[in-house]
């Protein structure tokens, strides 16, 4: 449409919706004019009044007598001879004022009602000095507006909301009309500012043009309460964070875009903070990082939240209490869907994860300084760090896995090279972690649903580790076992698992794996009422090698074992559970850390594919008393510990009666190789160590 200019020189553009001040004023009347001002004009709410009578008189004499457009006043002349009207903010900085208190600028975007104050500081938005002395006042309830200040689409507004940021001098808000407002350096937020909102998503567009890549395009130290709404940050891969908070607390992000960061899209460290309803999409880095000093992310919520395409992890989370992931989309982020660590109640629940890891993480640690790439979803990571190490000052605990849809990276209609994803939830440090109700949209396309770190000193199982109603339930290692094999299989429960004790309980039957010194033999202490055996000093291997798993127990292979007993050892010795190899042992710990209590001990063993034996000892740490030994039990994965009742008998064979260890009246011995002329078996008739036997059950010559 032509743009046409009035009889005052200002010019309208009727398809933009912008008027001259003459048709301004002649729409909106002058009690709107005064409204606007308020009370500040003179005669305040009486002279409103008294135009709005005005009006009622000319509308009731209006079927008399018609008014003749000649006969119409000037609304600045003569309607308002107390209130100019003046076209920009640079006529209001050259308007001599005379004994005017109030002036209307009429810009759109930083006009506005003025009002004459002998005081004030100019901020070149909402207070200006004026010529001749003293102030103009702009008149407003409610935001700051950033186009006050000189922010204006399609142009550098770096400088323009900067200023309107530090135009607050107490806690206040920050409006951004709709529009695309270019960022060429940082611009830091003040504690004072509480909301930033626009107009929506893609509406209010904030996108940063930078020859040196910026830290961040909004950066604040500190702050509380602060709400990020209606807002598009555009990273334009000049700036490395769309917001970057070093401490923020009792905050929310709501209905915000971020897309195009270098580094990481949101940074918020703090507490009691919220992500809602947000799209972080297209970031070559990290999509939300909430990590930093311990404790300080506490009560962190992603909520309804889109997390996808990112080149890195999708959320990383760590240092706090009560994380909580819900309905929310985690897809296709190329490193992982989200990093945990260091803390205390992770929830991740009723959410969407596809495609994610197609480029995984590396992890080493002290023993593996080879990286072993891991391509999974979800990392659980004990030790302070997304590097792998074991922290006891900083675990991960309470963790819960719940109503997930998973589709990995290799299933129907997208191919990832024909690279599968090693699991849905990897992890170091497991510790009471419930895994529940996640459909695998191809069980196919990964490896396991869970996978551990398979080195000991860099890896825990302890606390209650439940996997149920999934689509895919298994368990599986990765990494190298640099001689500490992963203790606490026994708390890993399966649902639907079956499995037996593949062990045998029969102690006198074991034999030294590795030959050196020492004995085991039969105690006086029972654990439970169950017979418990000791190991004297020495270095040596005591245990019994599972063999024929081909023919016997084929189920085994391929798959994950654990191998443990109740333990019982003073401080300053212990009894390590132990796998054997035929050259090197590969046990639960290093270090003699006895209690003096019975405990329950167990490692992680996996099967070869086409594995024929397992080997399993017991081998005494320390020197002084005895470790005593109870109750050996190897079952597949998920079968928990308290899934073996603990009985008081065991069938105790060998080709002769015992010569050593101390035995109760009334035990038995059965002869491992009866014979004519033999007897069945033998037993004790008189307690103590060795005891006195009889055979039993003589068979005829």
């Amino acid at each position: 449409m032509e743009k046409k200019r009035d009889e005052y020189g200002s010019v309208t553009d009727e398809r933009a919706g912008l008027i001259s001040r003459r048709k301004l004023l002649a729409t909106i009347g002058l009690a709107g004019v005064t409204a606007a001002a308020g009370t500040l004009l003179p005669g305040g709410m009486a002279m409103a009044q008294a135009a709005a009578e005005e009006e009622k008189s000319d509308a009731a004499g209006a079927k008399k007598k018609p008014k003749d457009p000649k006969d119409q006043k000037d609304p600045v002349t003569e309607d308002c001879p107390c209130t100019p009207c003046l076209d920009d903010i640079p006529a209001l900085l050259a308007f001599v004022r005379g004994s005017h208190t109030c002036v209307i600028v009429s810009d759109p975007l930083r006009g506005g009602t003025f009002q004459w104050a002998s005081s004030g500081t100019p901020n070149e938005g909402t207070v200006f000095a004026a010529s001749g002395g003293g102030y103009w006042l702009r008149q407003f309830s409610g935001s700051f507006n950033v186009c006050w200040f000189g922010a204006k689409s399609f142009t550098d507004s770096t400088a323009a909301i900067q200023a309107a940021f530090n135009a607050i001098t107490r806690p206040g808000s920050i409006y951004i009309p709709g529009g695309v407002y270019t960022i060429s350096s940082e611009i830091h937020v003040p504690s004072q500012v509480t909301s930033i909102h626009g107009d929506g998503q893609y509406v209010t567009y904030l996108i940063a043009v930078s020859a040196n890549v910026l830290h961040a395009m909004f950066v604040g130290t500190t702050a509380d309460s602060m709400l990020y709404k209606d807002l598009s940050f555009d990273g334009n891969a000049a700036a490395d964070c769309a917001v970057y908070f070093d401490m923020i607390t009792h905050s929310m992000f709501e209905n915000v875009f971020i897309t195009g960061t270098r580094v990481e899209a949101l940074h918020v460290n703090g507490y009691n903070n919220t992500f809602f309803r947000c799209q972080i999409v297209l970031n070559y880095g990290d999509g939300i990082g909430s990590y930093g000093t311990q404790n300080y992310n506490n009560n962190v919520n992603v909520l309804a939240t889109d997390i996808y395409s990112n080149g890195g992890i999708g959320v990383r989370v760590g240092n706090g209490l009560n994380v909580n992931i819900s309905h929310s989309t985690i897809e296709g982020n190329s490193k992982a869907g989200v990093v945990a660590y260091d803390l205390k109640n992770l929830n991740i629940v009723e959410s969407y994860f596809e495609r994610n890891a197609r480029i995984g993480l590396d992890y080493t640690d002290l023993q593996n300084p080879a990286a072993v790439n891991v391509k999974s979803d979800i990392h659980i990571l004990g030790g302070g760090g997304i590097t792998i190490g074991i922290d006891p000052a900083k675990p991960i605990e309470c963790v819960k896995i719940s109503g997930i849809h998973w589709t990995p990276l290799n299933s129907e209609g997208v191919d990832n090279g024909g690279i599968n994803n090693t699991s849905f939830v990897f992890s170091n440090y497991l510790d009471n972690m419930t895994i529940e109700s996640v459909q695998v949209y191809d069980t196919s396309k990964t490896d396991s649903l869970l996978t551990i770190w398979g080195n000991g000193n860099t890896s825990v199982v302890q606390g209650d580790v439940i996997i149920r109603a999934c689509s895919r339930s298994d368990v599986k290692l990765i990494g190298i076992d640099a001689g500490m094999a992963v203790s606490g299989g026994h708390y890993i429960d399966i649902s639907g698992t079956r499995t037996k004790n593949y062990y045998d309980p029969n102690f006198i039957g074991y034999v030294r794996l590795a030959v050196t010194s020492g004995d085991l033999m039969k105690a006086q202490e029972r654990f439970s009422d169950f017979p418990a055996f000791e190991l004297t000093d020495g270095t040596e291997l005591w245990g019994k090698p599972l063999t024929g798993i081909g023919t016997n127990a084929p189920e085994l292979q391929g798959g994950l074992v654990w191998f443990g007993a109740w333990v019982k050892a003073d401080a300053g010795n212990d009894v390590k559970v132990v796998s054997y190899d035929g050259s090197a042992s590969h046990a639960d710990t290093l270090s003699a850390s006895g209690s003096g209590k019975w405990v329950f001990k167990s490692i992680l063993i996996p099967v070869g594919s086409s594995a024929n034996t397992i080997a399993c000892a017991f081998q005494k740490l320390g020197t002084g008393s005895a470790g005593k030994v109870a109750l050996p039990v190897l079952a597949s994965v998920g079968a928990g510990q308290t899934r073996f009742e603990i009985g008081n008998s065991v069938d105790f064979k060998q080709s002769s009666f015992p010569a050593s260890g101390y035995w109760e009246t009334g035990e038995i011995v059965r002869n491992l190789a009866p014979a004519a002329g033999g007897y069945l078996g033998w037993i004790c008739v008189a307690a103590g160590s060795s005891g006195t036997w009889k055979g039993y059950g003589a068979i005829q010559a």
